[in-house]
């Protein structure tokens, strides 16, 4: 997609992709356009050289820190609550093309109704699906010809056995690289893999194109070659590089409350109390990524036990002792999620 924008195509779709959609229907095909859009937290890379802000001290890229509508743009490490401002330009080379990503269906929807007028479409995520049988009914409408191309999100990529696909449209990859999360390259590649095999299961050969603005990330590449192996040995060798699951054990400390001074300031007191522990590493305290759901303001503790012995655990009567009463604090071992 850097190569598309020098040569001045400023659209959503790559010329290949516009190419493809515009075949569909002269040849009475069906296509899927794939979006990753979770919720608020998003990258920022530049669109010229493809660098994308990290954080100097942990191996994750910055999110952009959603507070409030009119406050400052802020860039954020969610394990050890490194900030910056939002710079006007790109670090590495100095373009004013930085972006947030994250395009939704919707506006993709809207794109192709610009675009291709003479696509029919049907959008396929949780706005459209809400009401019982939406689900069903979407897809029954797709199936009996009804449109050419299906527009959705995660929903899509298990689970669907239509013979007519022939074309996946990943519009947007790297919304799916560069999450706050250790385990975003291993979600990408299940992600990736299993949207591409969506195509192409009648008789009909199947065609997948995969948009991205770093197409020599280890993910896009093992995707593209198929290549689970050398993806989940090179996954497995940062993981135990670093203490992370399979090898290290991580318990996640989830607080939360009305008042944001007071939960920060537990957060603080907690994390203070346990770095006089032995066993284990402290990451954070860091606000989560989404900082305020339903008025409750949220902060997270993560602690990192090495794989060698078994882990010291803190008196967690004592840490809850700790806690404000009007500050919840919840003890997730394992986490499966630490956004």
């Amino acid at each position: 997609m850097r190569r598309e924008l020098q040569e001045g195509n400023r659209s959503i779709f790559s010329k290949s992709l516009q190419e493809a959609l515009e075949q569909l229907q002269e040849r009475r095909q069906q296509g899927i356009l794939f979006i990753h859009r979770r919720g608020h937290s998003t990258f920022v890379s530049c669109r010229s050289c493809g660098y994308v802000l990290e954080c100097p001290h942990c191996d994750v890229s910055l999110s952009y820190h959603h507070t409030e509508a009119g406050a400052p743009q802020l860039l954020r490490c969610h394990y050890c609550n490194y900030g910056r401002s939002h710079p006007q330009h790109c670090p590495e080379c100095s373009s004013p093309y930085l972006k947030f990503f994250g395009s939704g269906t919707q506006r993709v929807a809207q794109e192709l109704s610009r675009q291709f007028p003479q696509l029919r479409y049907i959008r396929f995520d949780s706005d459209t699906t809400r009401n019982k049988g939406a689900h069903r009914t979407l897809l029954t409408q797709f199936a009996n010809g009804e449109a050419e191309l299906l527009v959705g999100t995660q929903m899509l990529t298990k689970g669907l056995d239509l013979p007519q696909v022939t074309l996946v449209g990943v519009v947007a990859a790297d919304g799916l690289l560069h999450l706050s999360d250790y385990r975003a390259s291993e979600r990408a590649f299940q992600t990736l893999t299993q949207v591409a095999g969506r195509a192409g299961r009648g008789d009909d050969p199947g065609r997948v194109i995969v948009q991205t603005y770093t197409p020599d990330h280890p993910v896009i590449e093992a995707v593209k070659q198929h290549d689970y192996q050398s993806f989940s040995q090179a996954e497995l060798e940062q993981r135990q590089a670093l203490n992370y699951p399979p090898y290290g054990r991580l318990i996640l400390l989830r607080l939360s409350s009305l008042d944001p001074i007071q939960v920060q300031n537990t957060a603080q007191t907690i994390a203070t109390a346990l770095s006089a522990k032995q066993g284990f590493e402290i990451l954070g305290p860091a606000p989560a990524s989404i900082v305020r759901v339903a008025n409750r303001y949220r902060w997270q503790i993560l602690l990192k036990f090495a794989p060698d012995a078994l882990p010291e655990l803190p008196d967690w009567e004592e840490v809850r002792s700790l806690a404000h009463d009007s500050v919840s604090l919840t003890i997730d071992v394992d986490p499966l999620n630490i956004m």
